[in-house]
């Protein structure tokens, strides 16, 4: 039976959406959103469908679903009582985050190491399933067959996740919220450029780009992640809030 590794963290007023990256799962991020609830900000971190799941159930979900996964997230907070959500997002998670600035109005956003440019580069998802079943003890030379057993899944799966991320690409030009855009230097599966891509086409005069010169891809959970999570504090503390009061 699947488990929802989905988190609640309520510590006050301000609400953040945290969202995870792709072939992840809350775990990756929960480290980070511990930080944010101390510092005061409720922390909502959904985790997406077939994220955490064995290659067979991963494998039958979409992008679009992760998305609607990520939105339900979002209206969450507001039931919660939650009327001014920031939303932070690690890799896909910085993409669904761009992707809501695009059509929501969220406090502000801040997307981590996240995909987005015309020219889509990303490692493969053989290589996450890979290191998903290294994880589980499956051997090599069966990971390996399993794979190509799952040929046309994985297929479909690439070229769907490719056409959302363009999709994004292609509608940045719409945000106009305040965004904080952090990169690791060292990142393995995309180029820093899109950062600065990023920081060059979005709306906003409120942006800042913040380099990390050790990390890798991983970023909420790489050499800086304190860094980050403080620099991420700062960004939020800046925010002209409300200050309502959440029943």
């Amino acid at each position: 039976m699947s488990t929802d590794r989905s988190f609640l963290l309520k510590a006050g007023n301000r609400a953040v959406l945290l969202l995870h990256g792709f072939a992840g799962t809350t775990e990756d991020v929960r480290e980070l959103g511990e930080y944010l609830a101390e510092n005061g900000y409720t922390v909502y971190a959904p985790n997406y469908r077939g994220h955490g799941e064995e290659p067979a159930i991963f494998l039958k979900t979409t992008p679009d679903m992760w998305y609607e996964d990520a939105k339900a997230g979002y209206k969450h907070l507001q039931d919660q009582g939650y009327h001014e959500i920031a939303i932070v997002g690690a890799a896909m998670g910085g993409v669904f985050a761009l992707k809501m600035a695009e059509t929501f109005d969220p406090k502000a956003i801040a997307p981590l190491c996240a995909n987005v440019n015309r020219k889509m580069r990303y490692i493969p998802v053989e290589k996450y399933l890979l290191k998903s079943m290294s994880r589980e003890g499956i051997a090599d030379a069966e990971a390996e067959i399993m794979l190509a057993n799952y040929a046309p899944e994985i297929k479909t799966m690439t070229d769907a996740r490719s056409a959302f991320y363009k999709a994004v690409a292609s509608d940045i030009e719409r945000i106009e919220v305040p965004t904080m855009i952090g990169q690791g230097c060292q990142d393995e599966e995309i180029s820093a450029d899109d950062a600065n891509y990023i920081f060059k086409n979005i709306h906003t005069d409120d942006k800042q780009l913040c380099f990390y010169a050790g990390s890798g891809h991983d970023i909420t959970t790489d050499c800086e992640k304190e860094i980050l999570a403080e620099d991420l504090v700062y960004f939020l503390d800046d925010l002209m809030w409300l200050e309502e009061v959440v029943v």
